[in-house]
């Protein structure tokens, strides 16, 4: 982009306006001549909330015009009210004049921050505020235009380039270095702040499990039953039971058929054992969820006699908490009631299914139990005709048969319950993998090789201009500023912090404008000096210069012959040589009437107050 041209209008009064070139332009002579009112102009048409402060000079002028050769050739008029908060006005100059009209900060649609950044590939970038709170913010113009302007106050400040670093500002100029370098903004932040949710949500989860676990498979901490500690147990309860059956079928060979017949009633004794455990172990899980559902019954319940008390009370307490109850017009207690209602139908076709299903477990048990017994008898019965030969190790042996039966149930339900257990345990196990691998925190990716590069753009300028130990710099990203030779540029004075700040701004568009991420232009208030006076009573003083002269020389040379393609303007009180004057486009305000060009504004009046 090319800055073609600076106009302030007024109804009645000469357009004050200065005329811009590519390259390098050069604003300079004395002070008080409007050359900071120029540079507020730039600010407020970037999209500053404040107009310039009004001078003697500028009553009566009402309205700021820039125009702005784009990157393909076409011009733009941006025209803005010297009025605070006021719209920008587009003036598509190549377009049948079409206009539109732009909010001049981010939040409004469309705005001159959108359109601007979408010029250079950088809207809709996403910068971040904090790491730890994982707050984004948005790249605009405004935080942009620190890279493009700088005023006479911050050239010579102790702060970064990108800002103050106070409170959350910080990360704020970390993010947008790193994408301005990278060209990758942090919109990945969004996804580390819905993973941050979900480990939180994880952590409920574990413990919520935790909790299960505690309560329904209590363990004593010195226990050691484990699983395969089970199996191995069961496997000898098994095998034990399998020698006393054998035994006692040795026993009774002699009486094949009555064998078979009472082996016959023993298996089906066992099947309806093992039939009436597994129904009694049913029918309490339905009693446990028969009480879950009377339970949510009684809440919904009370809560519907609840908003009945509130209904007639017009102030009430909470019954919890003990506090006021603030009514709300938007809470309809009818319809709260009514859901209530539909929430107990369903749990009492749930209880009615429940109990249904109960009384059929309980049909089941009775009759196997009556069938048990009948079977026992049948037992009995063939026990008693082989009694006579084998009675002594037949009642031995059904006795240690009907302990291992029990002892074998007892470890089957301990192996199962430790199972459930150990399951869980995997559970509760993987959600903490999953847990620890979220971070609590957003980390920048590493852009290290982007921030060298950068350093040795600005070490290259300052070696040009004949900087002590220019060719020493480093870009310290924890600072956003640069180190020269150790030595921090907030340690230097005022004329050093100057030049070093535009070595900086310089160097980032050297560096970003082939990426296609900066306009190509920079515009610097005093970047030499800061104050100059009048030509006619000029004295030399060499306590007002703040850098040597072959350096002011080298500064402005440098200026001159690298920079043709893209353009900088520089308004200083610092004069260039003059054998430079035909390399730039040098414009002098003089400060006095019978002098050229006095000032910025036609002069309508013997004094100037900027």
């Amino acid at each position: 982009m090319i800055i073609k041209k600076l106009e302030v209008k007024g109804s009645g009064k000469e357009t004050a306006s200065v005329e811009f070139e590519a390259g390098l332009n050069v604003i300079a002579g004395a002070s008080d001549t409007g050359k900071s009112y120029i540079t507020k102009c730039f600010q407020f048409i970037f999209g500053s909330e404040q107009p310039p402060k009004q001078i003697e000079q500028s009553k009566g002028y009402t309205h700021l015009e820039v125009t702005i050769e784009l990157n393909d050739g076409k011009q733009v008029l941006l025209s803005r009210e010297l009025a605070e908060k006021a719209d920008v006005t587009l003036t598509e100059l190549n377009n049948n004049n079409l206009v539109t009209v732009l909010k001049p900060n981010h939040k409004g649609n469309p705005n001159l921050s959108s359109y601007f950044l979408d010029q250079i590939g950088l809207d809709n970038k996403t910068l971040v505020m904090g790491l730890e709170r994982m707050k984004p913010s948005s790249l605009t113009l405004r935080i942009f235009e620190k890279i493009l302007l700088v005023d006479e106050e911050r050239i010579i400040s102790e702060s970064s380039p990108f800002g103050k670093g106070q409170n959350t500002e910080k990360t704020l100029e970390t993010s947008f270095i790193k994408t301005l370098l990278t060209g990758e903004d942090d919109s990945s932040i969004l996804a580390c702040r819905e993973e941050r949710d979900s480990k939180e949500k994880i952590g409920r989860k574990i413990e919520n499990l935790q909790e299960f676990l505690d309560r329904f498979f209590p363990q004593e901490k010195d226990s050691e039953n484990t699983l395969e500690q089970l199996d191995t147990a069961l496997d000898q309860l098994e095998n034990a039971y399998e020698e006393a059956d054998r035994e006692l079928n040795e026993l009774v060979q002699a009486n094949d058929n009555i064998v078979r017949e009472r082996n016959h009633a023993k298996q089906q004794v066992m099947a309806i054992y093992e039939k009436l455990a597994d129904d009694n172990v049913l029918y309490q899980r339905f009693g446990m969820l028969e009480n879950k559902y009377l339970s949510d019954r009684e809440r919904l319940e009370a809560n519907s006699e609840a908003i009945v008390y509130m209904e007639h009370q017009r102030f009430a307490n909470c019954p919890l908490c003990g506090s006021e109850i603030i009514e709300q017009d938007d809470v309809d207690l009818d319809v709260i009631v009514q859901a209530n209602i539909a929430e107990i139908r369903k749990i009492d076709v749930h209880l009615n299914d429940l109990n249904s299903t109960q009384e059929s477990v309980q049909s089941a048990i009775d009759a196997n139990r009556k069938k048990l017994e009948e079977m026992e008898m049948e037992v009995k019965r063939l026990d008693e005709i082989l009694a006579q030969n084998i009675v002594r190790k037949f009642n031995e042996n059904r006795a240690v048969m009907k302990q291992l039966d029990l002892v074998r149930s007892k470890f089957r339900t301990e192996r199962d319950q430790e199972k459930k257990r150990q399951e869980i345990f995997e559970e509760i196990g993987k959600l903490q993998v999953e847990h620890g691998k979220i971070s609590d925190s957003y980390k920048f990716p590493d852009f290290s090789k982007q921030v060298v590069e950068l350093g040795n753009e600005i070490s290259k300028i300052l070696k040009r201009w004949g900087f002590p130990n220019g060719d020493k710099v480093i870009f310290d990203i924890a600072a956003r500023d640069i180190v020269i030779n150790g030595k921090p540029r907030s340690h230097y004075g005022k004329g050093y912090r100057a030049i070093c700040f535009s070595s900086i701004l310089l160097g980032l568009m050297e560096y970003l404008f082939p990426k296609g991420r900066h306009p190509g232009f920079v515009i610097f208030d005093s970047p030499l000096t800061t104050y100059k006076k009048q030509d006619e009573s000029q004295e030399a003083s060499n306590n007002e210069v703040f850098i040597s002269n072959n350096l002011i020389y080298a500064f402005y040379r440098d200026l001159c012959d690298y920079y043709s393609g893209k353009q900088l303007i520089v308004l200083d009180n610092q004069e260039p040589d003059e054998d430079l004057h035909q390399s730039m486009n040098y414009i002098h305000f003089s400060g006095n009437d019978s002098v050229g060009r006095y000032g910025f504004f036609p002069l309508l009046q013997s004094s100037i107050k900027n």
